[in-house]
């Protein structure tokens, strides 16, 4: 019976690693372990594949095999710039190997080129045997030069029984990443990072807006900065404000319409029933609350903009479409540009509206009637038709927003930001939302992202999004990846990609369970960070990988190699010993920073405020731990304090209580201004300056862990933009930087 069981565990973990799924993985301490039977076949599962007995695993292996030899050629190859000739490996049965073949080559810039002969000829590789049948590979080489881009490759086969034609999408990708002149040689630059919606300012309706980020662009250029940082702006759900983690978006491509400045729509000016409501005195009153309110509140904020933006959209459709005029056509040509996909947006929302107006409890389109999960059913075309306003409302909320991003990237290099808008791409989407509507076959939707345990979360994390399926990816030559790289790339300078691993690896947790019982899944890492570099220099957006945590050599050879930069936080960073290194530790290629929006601010992380909320929170999964953690700060702050001394920083706290208060009222600001001199001399080419460290802040935008428990992603900066500006604790931090950074 032991035989028996561990011959069927070995065969279970051979299926698993042919199907990508790594049996066995190393945690944060670097210790091996072994994944589940039960977590193995639940992701095979979410793969596609039954894997319950033995026979299920026999059945896949058999379906392996014949995918190998289903299609002549790969639907997608992706190849390095320069290469000649270009190599396509033909999977022929045997009696179509001993034909002739002609092959077109159609470029993306309508360019052909062509050639024939006899399969016969070409090089041969292995050779197979399946179901009865015969194959062989051969090697098809295109003397031909192909410049980046992508292109259309058609082989002609013709063999006894007549002629087939088998097509491939040929990618040529360039070397290495988009780099801007300003970041060529020896300039090193810096930039203002935040999250839009904490931003305070005299006109926005109680969240940070797209005029907001304009100011802000403003006054990044006045300073001197090269970039100005955002968290993710994807579409999440806003017929639910209760969902705000820009991280757990509903979709990738398209844009939260809560960052509207309703007051810089065109139509406002011209519609006088809109500018009469918000002068109201009961409208200015919420407003106010909400302006002033510490927190977001969303569900307010969203009901106010939403009422206008509806009336506005009315007086749109009565002066503008009505009468075809040209802000009408430019409406129009959006949609025409934007496509099915545009059309299909407004569908979801118009529906997810109308079912969470009969019951609240409908969260998601996974919990709609089934007819209307399907995106292409006749009840979904039969609702789209007959609530045709309803979905030309959300395609003008997609415009309008697109509108005023798009302003907002003009105005960065207008101003001459060195780099511009520093964007923020999550590495998943919502098992509910829009993405995985539109295309629910090319998404895991029964497994969440995260990551296994290790020092900074024992517990393990899962990140509540699901992942798109590898094998789908590429069988749609990655156009979905294409298309959501476009989308953000489109108004940006930077572009920072969360959890930069996952183009390599991610690991997969099976809905419901512990983050502890998953596995990571490989991802063909050559291909995917090939089209990054061809998005990146077409759009000319440089890449940042958000490369924290446990990160394969593999990963951090193939970004130094294609010119990503890295992610380097003096939270983290440390000596064998555990002093905080010289800045010349940090590595040229990187964006240098103290934290991120998971990890405590210094005033947090100085006050130990975020060990204390873990603590109450019963965060720690022993008290051992708490307590090596607690011990840990102590040694850390003491190291900060001795790395501080060589940058302008030193304690002489008061003998009492209230004086020492009030001397640490002084050195704060001089702590803080010591730091960032310290990282700004670091060797990093990026340093970005976080507007939460600008402003004192204390308690940290998100706490892993928690989603009710902690006001994550609703806290306001303390300050308003403008009052911010003039600070005296803006002053020294910013004077600082620009002393190491002119």
């Amino acid at each position: 019976m032991d035989n028996t069981l561990n011959g069927e565990r070995a065969l279970l973990r051979r299926v698993a690693a042919l199907c990508g799924i790594e049996p066995r993985y190393e945690d944060g301490w670097g210790r091996e372990q072994d994944v589940e039977d039960d977590t193995l076949k639940a992701l095979l599962s979410a793969l596609g594949y039954w894997a319950e007995t033995p026979k299920d695993l026999l059945n896949i292996l058999d379906e392996l095999a014949e995918r190998s030899c289903r299609n002549a050629v790969d639907p997608v190859h992706v190849v390095p710039e320069g290469t000649y000739p270009v190599a396509v490996v033909l999977t022929l049965p045997e009696p179509l190997a001993y034909g002739q073949y002609r092959w077109h080559l159609r470029r993306e810039d309508g360019s052909e080129s062509q050639g024939e002969g006899f399969l016969a000829a070409l090089p041969g590789l292995e050779a197979m045997d399946h179901g009865g049948r015969s194959y062989l590979r051969r090697l098809l080489y295109l003397w031909v030069r192909v410049s980046c881009g992508y292109h259309d490759l058609e082989v002609h086969l013709q063999g006894p029984h007549g002629e087939s034609v088998a097509r491939q999408r040929l990618i040529i990708v360039p070397h290495r990443a988009y780099l801007p002149e300003a970041l060529r040689g020896d300039r090193k630059l810096w930039g203002l990072t935040g999250q839009l919606y904490s931003v305070r300012s005299e006109r926005n309706w109680g969240i940070g807006s797209f005029s907001d980020l304009k100011a802000l662009i403003d006054w990044a250029a006045d300073l001197g900065a090269a970039f100005v940082g955002i968290n993710p702006l994807g579409l999440l759900f806003p017929e639910d404000p209760s969902k705000v983690s820009p991280y757990g978006p509903s979709s990738r491509r398209f844009l939260q319409p809560w960052y509207i400045d309703v007051e810089a729509v065109p139509e406002f000016e011209e519609c006088e029933e809109v500018r009469r409501w918000c002068g109201e005195k009961d409208f200015q009153e919420a407003c106010c609350v909400a302006r002033e309110s510490s927190l977001v509140d969303y569900d307010r904020v969203w009901a106010m903009q939403r009422r206008a933006l509806q009336r506005l959209f009315h007086h749109f459709c009565e002066h503008h479409l009505k009468t075809a005029s040209e802000r009408a056509q430019k409406f129009l040509r959006f949609v025409a540009m934007e496509g099915k996909d545009l059309e299909d947006y407004g569908v979801f929302h118009a529906l997810d509206a109308h079912f969470r107006a009969l019951n609240a409890a409908v969260w998601g389109w996974p919990l709609w009637p089934k007819a209307y999960q399907d995106k292409a059913s006749d009840a979904v075309s039969r609702f789209a038709s007959e609530h045709r306003d309803a979905v030309t409302f959300h395609q003008y909320l997609a415009w309008i927003a697109r509108e005023q991003l798009a302003s907002c990237g003009h105005r960065s290099w207008e101003r001459g930001l060195a780099v511009g808008l520093y964007g923020d791409l999550p590495v998943g989407v919502d098992p509910a939302g829009l993405d995985t509507w539109l295309d629910p076959d090319s998404y895991a939707r029964d497994v969440r992202v995260g990551a296994p345990p290790d020092d900074f979360n024992p517990n393990g994390q899962e990140w509540g999004v699901c992942p798109w399926i590898p094998q789908r990816l590429r069988q749609r030559a990655y156009e979905p990846f294409v298309a959501m790289l476009r989308a953000n790339m489109r108004e940006f300078g930077a572009l920072r990609m969360d959890h930069v691993m996952g183009l390599m690896r991610q690991y997969w947790i099976p809905a419901g369970k512990d983050p502890r019982s998953g596995a990571y899944v490989r991802y063909p890492l050559q291909e995917l960070l090939g089209i990054v570099l061809l998005e990146s220099e077409r759009n000319q957006c440089v890449i940042v990988g958000e490369d924290l945590g446990t990160v394969p050599q593999r990963i951090r050879e193939a970004m130094k190699e294609a010119g990503l930069f890295g992610c380097r936080l003096c939270f983290f960073e440390r000596m064998e010993d555990g002093t905080f290194p010289p800045p010349s530790h940090y590595p040229t290629q990187s964006m240098a920073s103290f934290a991120t929006h998971d990890l405590p601010t210094l005033e947090g992380f100085w006050q130990g405020t975020d060990l204390r909320l873990r603590r109450r929170l019963q965060l720690y999964p022993s008290a051992q731990v708490r307590r090596a953690l607690a011990r840990r700060r102590v040694a850390d702050k003491k190291a900060l304090r001795v790395l501080l001394r060589s940058w302008g920083y030193h304690e002489e706290p008061g003998p009492t209580q209230k004086e020492r208060k009030k001397e640490e009222q002084r050195l704060a600001p001089l702590r803080a201004a010591a730091l960032y001199r310290y990282l700004a001399a670091s060797g990093s080419k990026l340093l970005a300056v976080s507007l939460e460290d600008l402003c004192g802040m204390i308690d940290q935008v998100n706490v892993p862990g928690t989603v009710h428990e902690h006001p994550n992603w609703r806290r306001k900066l303390p300050l308003p933009l403008k009052t911010l500006q003039e600070h005296p604790r803006v002053r020294a931090i910013v004077e600082a930087v620009v002393e190491q950074r002119p």
